[in-house]
């Protein structure tokens, strides 16, 4: 058995070498099965081994699907064979991961790819595709014939156990726990190996199999495949349906279709009746402006949750058309929730981004509409200036102030925004620059940018100028229209020179970035975190000295900007390690943050031996020697003083507690953390500092001390940076120097010197209170929510009751319902999503029994768009789910990650928090809802089928959703496959291999 083994990796592989042809790959094949016999599911397992196979660099060779695919159409190695073999091989994987060392986890993730890729080209075979049964000696074609020649039990037997599978990877509760506690939370596994792409496949696979006429015959016949197996399949199969209702609907009504419809089945299955059950119930109504209004806010509340596709695609299933309609209620919920954010006081930067999402990304959206630009604009001169549909005198969506108006209620927003946005538009194209003075009716004070930008012409410039660059990032705040290709340059710039280890010009842009959060939020309107973290991780961690190097201080520079710039994104947007992309858990960037706040105890130091010696020369060189030299950075590299910093912090405490070093001698060592070599530094100092007087009350006078000359102090090479390193450490510091002012707090006494230094700490820290874009309230907000009678669902409902009466208005000019996802998501954190979702329902209800034209249509189209609009917790989960697309940064773990007190968080995902979709599917599956109460059934199956429909799976194609394929799926998983004879001109015919006298020799 052994040496067949090793023939057939030798096959294999020297086939692969030589780019033999399929065909004469085929042929080999079957001279092999007599000469190398073995039996086929352990051929099976050996073929997709990393013996015969290895992991590749980037992509999966075409080639070597080619061949698996042709070994199966063939009728060489069965499809049952390679379905049990890629079971067995992912469940190994799963047992590697959760008890394996950290080589086996690294071997899983790079191996997981190829699985996904062999799996996807055995679909393709089993629909009978072309380069599934390409070639001229299978005996017969498509899934009719595999089905007949191996043997329909075998098939069913191996579909039966990946559907169960796929079903038990659906609860990620057991493995998010078991990658916990091998500290493996970082490696985005939050499905298992089942992530959202294999399971489509799988699915794709049970369509391929299950559609064909030939299987289907041999499900009604038990003496085919056996009752237990037919049992099996078909028990399994309603199940398995139910995994893809909010992964991928459409595939979960092609599923439905497959099961068998018994006679006795009137009673159905809730769960399964939201998405594919209620064809007999009209869809709950037009969209409403109330509706969009919440998905939108839902956008820019927290972090910016922008991204194209998925707003293109919410568009669609909410128009069933990229229409003129929908660009006029897209432009007019834009204004609407500016004109809440300003009425509503919130922060400068959640005013600039609603501002910049109309100025700079709608016209770019509108781009897509494709409307001639007669019709574009009309629909902007209905958006502008049109009377509203009640006939009355109000503008509806007058910008003219209105302060001092004694009509209060009215649309207030600032005068010259209209401009900016309908200059934007001309700039694009969409209308002509000559039209914006028709629309405004009169003379306009602005004028339209200079010229369009586009992105491939500012790289070139920047590759040509390099201070252009520099330049354009002081552009992207600019309200022209332009900030679209600025960010694109911007971000190509950044990962060419990640590529190209330019890390004078990452300095250079990192030290331009960091000191403007403003416009880092802009930058996400564009692009994900992960297209900038990503690479700046990858240079971080493999950040080397030169071995010409002249000075060190410029290395340490560069480095401490760079990890600023990740820190200051990581921690100002709430990000856990699944946003910086593919890194490996171990890697510097990753065990920073988790271990910036902790030190190495002395026990633990001793044992690392040079790390002892360089924490001895960083001390000795801050608080005894002549100063940080040249010698001393090049006794440790950057990533190591870093790992150091926290242990260097701690050992000056206690050498001040113990009276070792006087305040001067501290007050000089501690000069050299605010340069801007090593400013990055006070980052885990601070954090360490903050910690330390958290756990160690009241023995903390010389802690504070260091704290309070840290950030009392603006160093004056870098004054900015260190504004950005307050902001970074202000939430949890200001929690612990709060805490410490209580009366009942005895660790400093009132009037005392540490008094006063946490006081004037806390006027240091008070601009940066609002740094964060997490999403979460404030404690001001929820203490008025909490005071609410009936607490917070009562404030929610409250709320959806008042952007119901509003969305009903005919006076489009009256000011926009008070309303801030903040309270949809606080309730959901806080209270779970079952309850919010019962509260939802309640309130849909009570507007249905209180009656008034449209109202139950309007209160279904809100509460359904609050239900699937995106919060920083599920965004990306919702991206894939809804454009049927997964990316780097739109992995399902989205959670799982904690950083002691300092950010991440551990809801949905991997903990198993549910989500408001999945609560309503939940909620509608209770058999005695209908039962006890009709009314409220209704309305839960209303809600449900418009949830259902906001979130149909589709491709944008001449503005109309479709649904996605194997295709598609083997589009995005393997490439385009069937086009690698033309990658390699000349190679397969006439190769000679040198098989054939080997082959009759044993090889």
């Amino acid at each position: 058995m052994a040496g067949s083994m090793e023939l057939w990796c030798k096959f294999m592989r020297k086939c692969l070498t030589t780019r033999l042809d399929v065909d004469k790959f085929e042929t080999f094949a079957r001279t092999m099965t007599t000469k190398a016999p073995m039996p086929r599911d352990q051929l099976a397992a050996v073929l997709i081994s990393p013996a015969v196979y290895p992991t590749p660099q980037l992509s999966v060779d075409p080639r070597y699907l080619l061949y698996v695919q042709r070994l199966v159409s063939a009728g060489v190695v069965p499809l049952a064979s390679f379905l049990h073999a890629l079971l067995a091989s992912d469940r190994q994987q799963l047992e590697n991961v959760l008890h394996g060392v950290a080589g086996d986890v690294a071997a899983v993730l790079s191996r997981e790819p190829v699985d996904t890729a062999v799996l996807t080209a055995l679909v393709l075979v089993a629909q009978g595709q072309p380069g599934g049964t390409t070639g001229g000696n299978t005996s017969s074609g498509g899934t009719g014939g595999l089905v007949l020649r191996e043997g329909p039990a075998a098939l069913v037997d191996a579909l039966s156990k990946w559907m169960d599978a796929v079903i038990a990877a659906g609860d990620g509760d057991a493995l998010g726990s078991g990658l916990n506690e091998h500290g493996l939370d970082g490696l985005g596994l939050g499905g298992g190996m089942m992530g959202a792409q294999k399971k489509a496949v799988v699915g794709e696979l049970v369509l391929a199999v299950g559609e064909n006429p030939a299987l289907n015959s041999f499900l009604k016949s038990a003496d085919q495949i056996g009752k237990e197996k037919r049992a099996a399949f078909e028990n399994t199969l309603p199940v398995f349906a139910q995994v893809f209702q909010a992964l991928n609907p459409q595939l979960a009504m092609r599923l439905d279709a497959l099961i068998p419809k018994k006679a006795d089945a009137g009673g159905g299955n809730g769960l399964l009746s939201i998405g594919m059950g209620l064809d007999g119930m009209a869809d709950s109504g037009a969209p409403t402006r109330g509706g969009l209004y919440v998905f939108l806010n839902s956008l820019l509340f927290a972090r910016p949750l922008v991204d194209d596709e998925y707003l293109i695609h919410h568009l669609i299933n909410r128009y069933k058309e990229l229409s003129g309609q929908a660009a006029l209620d897209l432009i007019t919920a834009s204004l609407d929730c500016i004109a809440n954010a300003i009425s509503r006081s919130e922060s400068s930067s959640t005013i600039s981004l609603f501002r910049h999402f109309l100025v700079n990304k709608i016209p770019l959206l509108l781009l897509r509409f494709n409307m001639p630009v007669m019709q574009a604009q009309y629909v902007l001169t209905q958006a502008i200036s049109a009377k509203n549909a009640g006939g009355g005198a109000g503008n509806p969506l007058s910008l003219e102030s209105t302060f001092g108006s004694a009509d209060s209620m009215m649309l207030d927003l600032p005068n010259e925004l209209k401009q900016e946005f309908l200059f934007a538009c001309a700039l694009h194209r969409i209308i002509e620059e000559a039209s914006v003075e028709v629309i405004l009716g009169d003379v306009p004070l602005q004028t339209m940018a200079k010229m369009r930008y586009t992105q491939e012409e500012l790289v070139t410039e920047c590759i040509m100028d390099s201070d252009r660059l520099e330049r354009l990032i002081s552009e992207i705040e600019e309200l022209d229209g332009n900030s679209g290709a600025i960010v694109g340059a911007v971000v190509e710039m950044l990962r060419m020179m990640c590529e190209q280890r330019d890390t004078m010009g990452l300095y250079t842009l990192c030290r331009n970035l960091i000191s403007k959060p403003k416009t880092i939020d802009l930058l996400l309107l564009y692009a994900q975190p992960v297209a900038i973290l990503e690479p700046l991780c990858v240079v971080l961690e493999n950040w080397r000295y030169e071995d010409d190097q002249g000075e060190y201080e410029p290395v340490y520079r560069e480095f401490g900007n760079i990890l600023l710039l990740v820190m200051t994104v990581f921690y100002r947007h709430n990000l856990n390690f699944s946003h910086l992309g593919a890194i490996p858990p171990t890697s510097f960037v990753p065990m920073f943050i988790k271990q910036c706040h902790k030190d190495i105890s002395v026990d633990d130091l001793a044992r690392m031996g040079d790390r002892h010696a360089q924490l001895g020369g960083w001390i000795k060189a801050l608080y005894e020697g002549e100063g940080v030299t040249d010698e001393v950075m090049q006794s440790s590299r950057p990533q190591e003083y870093y790992s150091l910093v926290p242990t260097l912090i701690a050992q000056t405490v206690e050498a001040c507690d113990r009276g070792i070093l006087d305040t001067e001698t501290l007050k000089g060592g501690l000069v050299y953390f605010q340069l801007s070599s090593y400013i990055a530094s006070e980052v885990a100092i601070i954090f360490w500092l903050t910690d330390h007087i958290w756990a160690t009350q009241p023995e903390i006078t010389h802690a504070l001390k260091i704290l309070h000359i840290l950030i009392a102090t603006a160093p004056q090479e870098s004054p900015q940076t260190h504004k950005t390193i307050l902001a970074i450490c202000a939430h949890n510091l200001e929690r612990v120097l709060r805490d410490m002012l209580r009366p009942e707090n005895t660790a400093i006494a009132n009037g005392s010197p540490q008094h006063a230094q946490v006081e004037q700490m806390l006027k240091a820290l008070a601009p940066f209170r609002d740094f964060r874009r997490s999403g979460l309230p404030s404690a001001v907000e929820l203490d008025a929510w909490a005071k609410v009678p009936g607490g917070l669902l009562a404030a929610l409902k409250a709320a959806v009751q008042g952007v119901v009466v509003w969305s009903a208005a005919p006076d489009m000019s009256v000011q926009p319902a008070n309303y801030t996802p903040r309270l949809l998501y606080a309730a959901w954190r806080m209270l779970g999503a079952r309850e919010v979702v019962r509260a939802l329902v309640d309130e849909v209800q009570a507007v249905s029994v209180q009656g008034g034209e449209g109202m139950p249509e309007i209160a279904v189209d809100v509460v359904a768009s609050m239900i699937v609009a995106p919060n920083p917790d599920d965004w990306r989960g919702k991206v894939a789910e809804l454009t049927g697309r997964k990316d780097d940064d739109h992995s399902h773990d989205e959670h799982g990650h904690h950083h002691g007190h300092h950010g991440g968080n551990q809801i949905g995902g991997g903990s198993g928090l549910v989500t408001l979709v999945e609560a309503l599917r939940y909620f509608e599956d209770d058999s005695k809802l209908s039962m006890e109460d009709a009314a409220r059934g209704e309305v839960v199956v209303k809600l449900a089928r418009r949830v259902e429909s906001l979130l149909v799976v589709g491709n944008v194609a001449a503005g109309v959703a479709v649904g996605v394929g194997v295709t598609e799926l083997a589009n995005e998983v393997l490439g385009d496959v069937m086009a690698d004879t033309d990658m390699f001109p000349g190679m397969g015919e006439g190769v000679d291999l040198g098989l054939t006298d080997e082959l009759m020799t044993g090889m």
